[in-house]
């Protein structure tokens, strides 16, 4: 109503006037007039535009039908009022094996071929699903986040009843800082593997080639931006983990807590472009100790190390090339090194082994070191296109499983890993993957080696 008002004396003024000289002050007043009233009507027209907008969320939240929201808006909000963001995926695999492996929905190495080949192996799986929490707040000049993150290989027990997994926390972290910098403390991934393979097989390489997995840490990080680039400076501390003692032993012994102080991690990473190439290089560091508890009371400890150096570059935004490489000692357990073979014990009975027998049994122990890496290419052709194609490979050095005139006759004494695959996303939240894995694990001291392919389509669908 007030628009055709408007309207309609702007027309009747206009049509009324008569000419007249520039300098004539009623004509001067009247086109002020009319300019005002153009002004209010390009100011009603908006009005209107605002209100049809409204109108039409109105109608489209009585009729049923989803509003729209911003990117940034969080899935819910605490009790408390925190921002809340809930994500994950669905991930359905399936799985051919043309010989046995280590793992069922997953495989970490080959078994010797003798007896094993051609013994194939189908597995279809839905364990490498998972969903999380991240919680995002500002108070005062902090950010703080907080991280819970599950999948489904809870219960190992269970391994090939898909009806008795378990729900297995896999980050649980809050982080607290500023612009360039953050402290994190709790459960995530070591900084060892800040830079990591793309697989669809579970591990993502380790044990081939990719050390490092998730440890509870305490973890400080300080940003450095200059000449176009940012420096990365991070220090954590982290609970010495090894895969001892093991179910099953007359006592139970820690032997990463036994040693009374945690490991020691250190990543330095340099991100920059030159000529519009994307570039990246990382120095890596470790240092550790755990304790073994030997049969004459007394006690050995065992020093863990690794270094490295990680890198990538992107010529384009379609094509990456990325890597690590590494040496250490003592990697076994969650650093996931030496073909998960940390140490070696001489018990009793004379034999020498890669597992810790416990503290009744274990009559001295040694080292092993390795060295090892990986290489990735990463291809995105299109928007709904990524391939990745990569080379892994782990080396224990052979001497070590030699000790006090005893071998490790069973030691893994090389593993490697050929792969390449490819995601097709054929909606924004659907899409499907095909992988090719192939691991040869060598057995020197058995004169023999084990090799499998293994073949895995997996159905994901993000939420």
């Amino acid at each position: 109503m007030r628009r055709a008002l408007l309207l309609t004396t702007a027309v009747l003024i206009s049509s009324s006037l008569v000419p007249a000289k520039a300098s004539d002050p009623e004509v001067e007043q009247l086109k002020q007039m009319i300019e005002q009233m153009r002004q209010e009507l390009r100011q009603v027209k908006e009005e209107n535009r605002e209100l049809r907008r409204e109108i039409q969320v109105l109608r489209q939240k009585i009729g049923g039908a989803p509003v729209k929201v911003g990117k940034g808006t969080p899935s819910f909000k605490s009790k408390t009022g925190k921002a809340v963001d809930f994500y994950g995926y669905f991930k359905i695999d399936a799985a051919y094996s043309d010989s046995k492996a280590v793992g069922k929905d997953y495989i970490l190495f080959a078994l010797p071929e003798k007896g094993n080949s051609n013994d194939d192996d189908f597995n279809l799986n839905f364990k490498h699903s998972r969903f999380g929490f991240l919680i995002k707040t500002k108070e005062g000049d902090y950010n703080i986040l907080g991280n819970f993150e599950f999948d489904f290989y809870g219960d190992m027990s269970g391994m090939d009843d898909p009806n008795k997994a378990g729900i297995r926390v896999r980050k649980a972290w809050v982080q607290f800082g500023k612009e360039d910098w953050n402290v994190r403390a709790g459960l995530d991934w070591m900084l060892l593997t800040q830079l990591y393979p793309h697989l669809s097989n579970f591990p993502s390489g380790a044990l081939m080639g990719n050390i490092g997995y998730r440890i509870p840490q305490l973890r400080f990080t300080k940003f450095f931006k200059f000449n176009g680039g940012k420096l990365t400076t991070q220090l954590a501390f982290d609970k010495v983990w090894e895969k001892n003692p093991w179910p099953g032993l007359d006592s139970y012994i820690d032997t990463g807590s036994d040693v009374g102080h945690p490991d020691v991690q250190g990543r330095i990473a340099y991100d920059f472009k030159v000529n519009d190439v994307g570039l990246h290089f990382g120095l890596l560091g470790l240092y550790g100790k755990e304790q073994i508890d030997l049969v004459s009371g007394t006690d050995k400890t065992l020093d863990i190390y690794a270094y490295g150096l990680e890198a990538a570059v992107s010529p384009t935004n379609w094509l990456t090339l990325s890597g690590k490489l590494w040496a250490g000692r003592n990697l076994g357990g969650w650093y996931t090194g030496g073909v998960g073979q940390g140490a070696v014990f001489l018990d009793t009975s004379g034999t020498l082994k890669t597992k810790y027998p416990g503290a009744s049994s274990t009559v001295d122990a040694r080292e092993i070191d390795a060295k090892g890496g990986w290489v990735e290419l990463t291809l995105k052709p299109s928007p709904k296109w990524v391939l990745h194609t990569g080379y892994g490979v782990d080396n224990p050095d052979n001497d070590d499983f030699k000790y006090k005139g005893k071998v490790v006759t069973k030691a893994m004494t090389k593993n490697t890993m050929y792969y390449a695959n490819g995601f097709y996303k054929l909606t924004p939240s659907l899409g499907f993957m095909m992988e090719y894995l192939r691991v040869k694990t060598d057995y020197d001291f058995l004169n023999t080696d084990g090799t499998v392919n293994r073949f895995q389509g997996s159905v994901l669908y993000f939420f």
